[in-house]
C-alpha cells in the first residue's frame, strides 16, 4: 500500500497587468509621470534656467503632458467600446515614439545643452503623444459610430421581417383558424336548433361551447400579436376601455363586485392590445379569486407624462416565483 504525501499547491488565475481597462490609466500615467519628469528637470537646472526657459517649458512640455492626463480621463467617459481602448493606446505610443525621432535628427545635428535636449526630447514624447492620442479618439470614435448605424439597420431589418412574420400568423389565424372555428360553432348551434335529442344536443352544445372558447382564444392570440407588432397604434380613450370592460366582467360574473376610479376622459397611446390586456387582467382577478365575494377594485392615476392602471383584487395573488414569469 502506498500514500501519496506530495505537497499540492493550487495556483490561481494569472491576472494579466495589462486589460482594457487599464489602458486609459496607463495614458493618464503617462502624462502625469511625464510631469513628475518636469519637476525633476526643473528642480535639477533651477540654476541654468531663466524666467523665459522655465515659462516655455512648462507650456511645451507641461501642456501637453496634463493633456494626456486629461484624455485618459476623457477616454473612460466617452461611448467607445473598450476593445478600442488598445487601438488609441497604439496611436498614442505611436505619436510619440515619431515624432520624437524626427526632432533626433535636428538634436544630434545641431547639439544644445543637455537641459535643452531633455526639454526638446520630452516636449516631442508629449506632443506627439497628444497628436496620436487626437487621431486615435476621433478614429475610435468614427468607428464606433458606424459599427452602431450598422447594428441599428440590421435590427431594423430584424424588425422589419418580424413583422412580415406576426403579419402572416395574424392573417393565417383569421383566415383559417377563426373562420373555420366560427363555421364549427355556426353549424353546431343549427343542428342543435334542429333536433330535440337531449343527448345529441347537449353534445352539439358542447362542440358549440368549445368553439366559442376557441374563437376566444385566436381573438387573444392576435391582440397580441397586434400589440407585438405595433399594429394600428393611435390615441386611445382608456376610461372609455375600462369602462367597456368592467361592463362585460359585470355582464358575465354576476357574483363579482367590480368598483372603478376613473377620470371622465384620459387619452393614451396604444391599439387594440390595451383592450386584451386589460380584459385578461379583469378575468384573472375574478376567475382566481378563491373567496366567496370576489372584488375587484380599478383605479387610474394620471400624471403629465404617464397614466398608472392599478388593478387590485381581493384574491390569494400570484406567487412570487410564478410572478418573474408572467411579468
Amino acid at each position: 500500500m502506498s500514500h501519496d504525501t506530495s505537497d499540492r499547491v493550487r495556483v490561481g488565475p494569472v491576472v494579466p497587468w495589462f486589460t482594457q481597462n487599464s489602458v486609459p490609466w496607463i495614458i493618464s500615467g503617462f502624462g502625469g509621470l511625464s510631469v513628475v519628469f518636469l519637476v525633476g528637470w526643473l528642480i535639477a537646472f533651477a540654476g541654468l534656467l531663466e524666467i523665459a526657459d522655465i515659462l516655455l517649458s512648462c507650456i511645451t512640455v507641461g501642456g501637453p503632458a496634463l493633456g494626456l492626463v486629461w484624455g485618459g480621463y476623457l477616454l473612460t467617459r466617452s461611448d467607445i467600446d473598450k476593445n478600442r481602448y488598445a487601438r488609441v493606446c497604439k496611436w498614442c505610443l505611436g505619436g510619440a515614439v515619431g515624432f520624437l525621432g524626427i526632432n533626433l535628427l535636428p538634436m544630434l545635428v545641431v547639439p544644445w545643452t543637455l537641459a535643452g535636449n531633455l526639454s526638446w526630447a520630452q516636449f516631442s514624447v508629449n506632443a506627439g503623444g497628444v497628436a496620436g492620442f487626437a487621431v486615435g479618439y476621433v478614429e475610435a470614435r468614427a468607428i464606433q459610430r458606424e459599427v452602431e448605424a450598422t447594428a441599428a439597420t440590421v435590427r431594423a431589418e430584424q424588425l422589419e421581417d418580424e413583422r412580415a412574420l406576426l403579419t402572416y400568423l395574424n392573417d393565417l389565424l383569421r383566415h383559417e383558424v377563426l373562420n373555420s372555428s366560427q363555421i364549427i360553432g355556426g353549424h353546431a348551434s343549427l343542428l342543435r336548433e334542429q333536433y330535440e335529442d337531449e343527448r345529441l344536443r347537449d353534445r352539439l352544445e358542447t362542440i358549440e361551447g368549445e368553439s366559442d372558447d376557441l374563437v376566444g382564444v385566436i381573438e387573444d392570440v392576435r391582440a397580441m400579436l397586434d400589440a407585438n407588432r405595433g399594429a394600428g397604434t393611435g390615441t386611445v380613450d382608456l376610461t372609455a376601455l375600462l369602462e367597456a370592460q368592467l361592463a362585460e366582467c359585470r355582464a358575465r360574473f354576476d357574483d363579482a363586485a367590480l368598483e372603478a376610479t376613473l377620470p371622465d376622459a384620459v387619452a393614451v397611446r396604444g391599439n387594440q392590445g390595451l383592450q386584451w390586456i386589460f380584459s385578461n387582467l379583469l378575468e384573472n382577478a375574478i376567475e382566481h379569486n378563491d373567496g366567496d365575494a370576489p372584488r375587484v377594485r380599478v383605479t387610474v392615476d394620471a400624471a403629465p407624462e404617464t397614466v398608472t392602471v392599478t388593478v387590485a383584487d381581493n384574491g390569494p395573488g400570484i406567487p412570487e416565483a410564478t410572478r418573474e414569469s408572467l411579468f
